[in-house]
This record gives structure tokens, C-alpha cells and sequence, in this order.
């Protein structure tokens, strides 16, 4: 006597009870929702970099501008200190108007540099203050979706 072997059918094998018209619906309503979150996600980040990007424009312009002043004010104490030496009367008071000018040019130098870090500094933390929302928002939605 032979035995009769049952093969299995498609229906058998995967069990498609559960899929309905309305768990089709349901599906693709979880997936829409999901890409509008990704693209509104993605959407908020492109704002940001603009917003950075326009940060960073602005602290060159600054500090372009800042740069610019301190040159020309350089350059115009450098000709009335040259002129007030070529016209001294002794080779004395030649040397103290050079000296007195180069203890000035160090002190506005310094403080010119200092100006120029605290710009950059500034400059810096307006830049990377959007990125660094972006960036704790996606760990927070990652984070969301650890078991």
C-alpha cells in the first residue's frame, strides 16, 4: 500500500489570513505617515544648514568688516607717526616718537586679536547652534525606535 503524500499549497505555506483590504489600508497609512516624517525631517535639517550657512555669512562679514576698520586706522596712525618722526628735531626725539609708536602698534595688535577670537568664537557657536538642534533631535528619534 502506498502512501499518499499531501503537498502543500501556497495558502498552506504562508498564511495570508491576516491580510485584508483594510490591513492593506491601515499598512499604507503607517508608511505615508512615515515618509511625511521622513521628508518634514529632512525638510527641518535643509532649514538649518541654511540657517548655519547664513551664520557663518555673516560673522565673515563681521569680522571682514572688523579687519578692514583696524587696517585702515593702522595705516593712518603708521603715516601721522612717520610724519611726526621724519619732522623731529633731533635724532632723540626721532627715536622715542618710533619707540612710543611701537609700544602702541603692539597694544593695538593684541587687542585687535583678541577682538578677532572673540568674533570667531562667536561666530562659531551661531554656526553650529542649528546643526547641533538637528543632530539631538535625530538621536532622539533614533533612540525612539531602540526595543
Amino acid at each position: 500500500m502506498a502512501a499518499t503524500k499531501k503537498t502543500k499549497t501556497a495558502a498552506d505555506a504562508f498564511e495570508i489570513s491576516g491580510f485584508s483590504p483594510e490591513s492593506f489600508k491601515d499598512g499604507y497609512e503607517k508608511f505615508a505617515e512615515g515618509m511625511t516624517a521622513v521628508a518634514d525631517f529632512h525638510k527641518e535639517s535643509l532649514e538649518a544648514l541654511m540657517a548655519s550657512a547664513g551664520a557663518f555669512a555673516k560673522g565673515v562679514e563681521k569680522l571682514t568688516a572688523e579687519q578692514s576698520a583696524f587696517s585702515k586706522s593702522a595705516f593712518e596712525d603708521t603715516v601721522a607717526k612717520a610724519k611726526a618722526a621724519a619732522s623731529s628735531s633731533t635724532v632723540q626725539e626721532a627715536i622715542e616718537l618710533n619707540s612710543d609708536f611701537v609700544r602702541s602698534s603692539m597694544e593695538k595688535n593684541l587687542g585687535q586679536i583678541n577682538k578677532v577670537a572673540d568674533i570667531w568664537s562667536e561666530t562659531t557657536k551661531e554656526t553650529v547652534e542649528p546643526l547641533t538642534a538637528r543632530y539631538s533631535e535625530l538621536v532622539e528619534k533614533i533612540q525612539a525606535y531602540r526595543p
